[in-house]
């Protein structure tokens, strides 16, 4: 199990930094569009689409284990502020397995969009320009398919824990 954990950290870890370089891209790109427009009054082709179907996907679906994995994530913790610690846990331990789940049903949703994108070799024309956008499909299920594995794995850690927690408290008992 610490295997798996160590290896999905460094996953996440891999995955965010392209994020990082996805959103350094994309601001670069821009900028050289802007540039573009108005010393020579002619833009970058395929900006729009290039920033829309691939630099917003992998900013945004790629570090979505990582952010779970740092606690980065938004939380609302309405009534559970109210739990004992004991409750919290069990309530957060849980909680991974109902992202995972969600997370995997959207991978397998969004897996299935993006081969039917694939057969029918979806693109965009912007101006003069045909611009494939297939690929950026596939982004969506790898950030959805990683968070899944993740918060599957913190569940299993959580499931694994309490057990051991449990027969200590029996053994002393």
């Amino acid at each position: 199990m610490k295997h798996m954990e160590r290896l999905i950290n460094k996953v996440n870890k891999v995955v965010t930094f392209l994020g990082g370089l996805a959103i350094a891209l994309m601001m670069i790109h821009i900028s050289l569009d802007i540039l573009a427009r108005f010393l020579f009054n002619t833009p970058l082709p395929g900006t729009i689409t290039i920033v829309a179907h691939y630099y917003m996907l992998i900013a945004i679906f790629l570090p979505l284990a990582y952010a779970e994995q740092t606690n980065s994530s938004i939380a609302v913790e309405i009534l559970t502020t109210r739990f004992s610690h004991k409750a919290q846990h069990r309530v957060n331990g849980w909680t991974h397995l109902i992202i995972g789940a969600t997370a995997f049903v959207m991978t397998s949703e969004a897996f299935k969009v993006a081969i039917k994108n694939y057969h029918s070799n979806t693109s965009v024309m912007q101006g003069d320009y045909t611009i494939i956008t297939w690929p950026s499909y596939f982004i969506l299920c790898a950030g959805t398919f990683l968070l899944g594995c993740y918060c599957v794995l913190r569940f299993l850690s959580f499931i694994t824990r309490s057990e051991r927690a449990t027969a200590v408290e029996e053994a002393h008992v």
